[in-house]
């Protein structure tokens, strides 16, 4: 079993996101550091919650879609699986992010149009959240040694949440 990763909170207060919040924790906890179950329970998760609510009104549900995603695959993770649910997200945003800006460029449908833009930008907005914390907490997918199990559950998180996503854009 790995490590929690950890980042210096003066790191992530320097990305810009939740930085108000980092810094209420950094008084009431005067520690240096914060580990990635943590940041992802207590900033990210609930941060993608309320973005995806405020998204909800009339005419933007496209842009909660893949921001509901990530609140749901972030909080069904366990602490073991959260680095590669993650990366897997990441993934899937720039997937989301390619599928739509190639859509928005070829239908002659002014709402569509709309609707693929709304949905790249989500995603653009996940990707760069997502690339943040991959970037603060040094993520990068665990590579086996021979054995292959850990690469088999890193697939099938990934493969997991892509099927999810589909069948939900389906």
């Amino acid at each position: 079993m790995s490590e929690t990763p950890n980042a210096p909170v003066k790191d992530l207060l320097s990305t810009g996101y939740f930085y108000e919040e980092l810094k209420t924790y950094i008084k009431s906890t005067e520690s240096k550091e914060i580990d990635l179950v943590s940041f992802s329970r207590d900033f990210a998760v609930p941060h993608l919650t309320r973005k995806s609510a405020s998204y909800k009104a009339p005419g933007q549900a496209n842009r909660a879609r893949i921001l509901t995603l990530a609140v749901e695959s972030l909080s069904n993770a366990n602490d073991s699986e959260l680095t590669q649910t993650i990366l897997a997200l990441k993934k899937v945003a720039q997937s989301e992010v390619q599928v739509n800006e190639k859509e928005m460029l070829t239908t002659d449908q002014v709402a569509r149009a709309l609707s693929c833009r709304q949905r790249s930008e989500s995603a653009q907005y996940l990707g760069k959240l997502l690339t943040s914390i991959i970037k603060m907490f040094k993520l990068a997918p665990i590579i086996g040694k021979g054995d292959n199990s850990d690469k088999e559950e890193d697939d099938s998180i990934e493969n997991s949440i892509k099927s999810y996503w589909e069948l939900s854009i389906g």
